[in-house]
């Protein structure tokens, strides 16, 4: 069966793999971004099963978007900063509950809607997110616990201590 397509992409990207073994090599898939949602509606018909190199291609739309709901406007939740600089400005532990109780009724009125919110001062008050989750990263390495014991590196233990050892070339 000869299937011809044309038509004028306005981007393709294809995905590669970053590391690892197949590093350079196509992960064996495509985003294709049309000028048009006929031209998109056209290639998925023409194109999806269509055989290449003796296996067929799937052709799937990236997105069930509805361009209605992204137009609507969200409601906007303003929860001041549990913490701040100075005392003065800390909200209070009633405050916070009916910020979150607020919150919550947002999202039983809009089900699955998506909320903007303002967290004033938030970013700076956190923790950064990648320390919350590097709590091994100051322990020492010296000694392990195996079996309810607990073994200690001494610094003779290995073959040969650092003077002893062969010179690089």
């Amino acid at each position: 069966m000869d299937r011809q397509f044309r038509s004028k992409a306005k981007r393709f990207d294809m995905l590669f793999h970053k590391s690892g073994p197949l590093v350079g090599q196509s992960r064996g898939y495509a985003f294709v971004t049309f000028g048009t949602a006929d031209a998109a509606l056209k290639a998925l018909e023409k194109l999806n099963g269509t055989p290449i190199a003796n296996r067929p291609i799937v052709i799937r739309l990236a997105k069930n978007v509805n361009y209605d709901e992204l137009n609507k406007q969200k409601p906007r939740i303003e929860i001041p900063a549990l913490g701040s600089s100075s005392r003065d400005d800390k909200m209070s532990r009633e405050d916070a509950i009916r910020a979150i109780e607020s919150k919550l009724r947002a999202l039983e009125r809009n089900g699955e809607e998506e909320l903007e919110l303002n967290l004033l001062n938030s970013a700076s008050t956190q923790v950064p997110f990648i320390q919350r989750y590097q709590f091994n990263k100051d322990r020492d390495t010296s000694s392990s616990i195996s079996g309810g014991r607990t073994y200690t590196k001494s610094y003779n233990s290995a073959p040969y201590n650092r003077h002893q050892r062969p010179k690089r070339r």
